[in-house]
């Protein structure tokens, strides 16, 4: 039972009560308004307007601060070195001299560039509608304000301090935040994070590693039929190198995509400049000391061959596998799915990554796919279950309220 401060006297409010506020609030007219903001990960003003309606509508209790996000460098298609911008970041902090803290975390950039057709919302069915970004990860931060909303209304978690981060760049693989997840992740007990559940409902145990790299290769040109044998050909070099690379995929559930390629000119010229990209998945460590192991021969054997070589990327997002910390945390996230009425969830383990992988290799473990329930991800099908939202939303409550109330810890110890 739990004091209502905002009523003359003590009185008493069981749990439900602050349940049943979340049922009263139907968050759709504010997904629909927060969607038809365009945040692509590259729309700089986008992302300013959408941090500003954030600001102004979560209002969660407590003043939000802006942080602002350093810029990266990054190879362009011509293997120039470029400064890449970013949105800031949003951070509220609530009682943070707290001794046990919960850190909750989505971001506000979406896929979906201000140029690209799919930019406004409409309901398919009852609950479920169609925008961009209303499932990933507009709804999880909707998620995120009725459930703290409802925490702070009711006094249910008093016992413990929280913050919120709402990052402007995971969709680009969160280059700039990741320095601000990182200092976060050693001030908090664990983390949620709000991706989008599964279509049909299953949340993530365990998550594969992710990376993205770019190569630029610089040969010597020389005229074809005068001069052959003097040229160093670029084109030839890099796609021979992108050939061995992909035959990694034959080992051990390694995942090389190559998705780029760019270089060459007249026919009758010897290139001397090109450009792959690519995306390496790893399921663990071992995958990941192959590929690296891999990869570094052969721009060595480039290097040897005469080639000059610019080389970015890394695997930003490591493996993040179960671990009893996380193990703790699926256990009290089934009984409060369970006691909310959502059902005991089914737990899968999947080759896509989140910044819950970044916290988890920073030492934060984390469940990361407490976001309504959504499917048709990057693209312009995406959808997401309405109703889920406040599902979701009645979970968390239930989850910090015993965390508030001491009902369960959280170590790897």
């Amino acid at each position: 039972m739990f004091k209502d401060e905002s009523q003359q006297g003590v009185i008493a409010i069981p749990l439900n009560e602050a349940l049943d506020s979340i049922t009263g609030v139907d968050p759709t007219e504010d997904l629909i308004a927060l969607a038809e903001i365009n945040s692509g990960s590259s729309n700089l003003s986008g992302l300013q307007q959408a941090a500003g309606w954030l600001i102004e509508n979560m209002q969660l209790g407590v003043a939000a601060e802006r942080v602002s996000l350093p810029s990266v460098q990054l190879l362009d298609d011509s293997g120039q070195l470029v400064e890449q911008q970013t949105g800031d970041a949003l951070v509220w902090h609530c009682r943070p001299e707290a001794k046990r803290r919960v850190l909750l975390a989505i971001h506000y950039d979406t896929v979906f560039a201000s140029n690209h057709p799919f930019q406004s919302c409409r309901r398919l069915e009852t609950n479920r509608w169609t925008g961009p970004g209303m499932a990933d990860a507009k709804g999880g931060i909707l998620v995120i304000r009725s459930a703290l909303q409802a925490l702070e209304r009711f006094n249910l978690a008093e016992e413990i301090g929280w913050s919120v981060v709402l990052n402007p760049d995971e969709e680009i693989g969160s280059l700039h935040s990741t320095p601000l997840l990182n200092d976060l992740a050693s001030q908090y007990d664990f983390g949620l994070l709000f991706e989008p559940s599964l279509p049909t409902g299953e949340l993530v145990g365990s998550r594969g590693g992710s990376g993205n790299y770019v190569i630029a290769i610089r040969g010597q040109s020389a005229h074809v039929g005068r001069h052959f044998e003097e040229g160093k050909n670029a084109v030839a070099k890099l796609s021979g190198l992108m050939y061995e690379l992909d035959k990694l995929n034959q080992h051990q559930g390694l995942i090389v995509n190559i998705g780029f390629v760019t270089g060459g000119g007249p026919l009758n010229v010897v290139p001397d400049f090109a450009l792959g990209r690519f995306n390496v998945r790893v399921p663990g460590t071992e995958q990941q000391t192959l590929f690296e192991t891999r990869y570094a021969e052969l721009c060595r054997g480039a290097n040897a061959a005469g080639y000059e070589l610019t080389i970015d990327g890394g695997i930003t997002s490591p493996a993040k596998p179960e671990t009893p910390a996380i193990d703790v945390l699926k256990r009290e996230v089934g009984f409060a799915f369970e006691a909310t009425g959502n059902g005991r969830p089914t737990w899968i383990r999947t080759g896509g990554v989140c910044d819950g992988n970044k916290l988890a290799a920073a030492g934060l473990p984390n469940i990361d796919s407490l976001g309504p329930v959504g499917g048709e991800l990057h693209s312009d099908r995406e959808w997401v279950d309405t109703a889920s939202i406040n599902q979701r939303a009645k979970s968390v409550v239930t989850l910090l309220h015993r965390y508030s109330q001491r009902e369960f810890t959280v170590t790897d110890a």
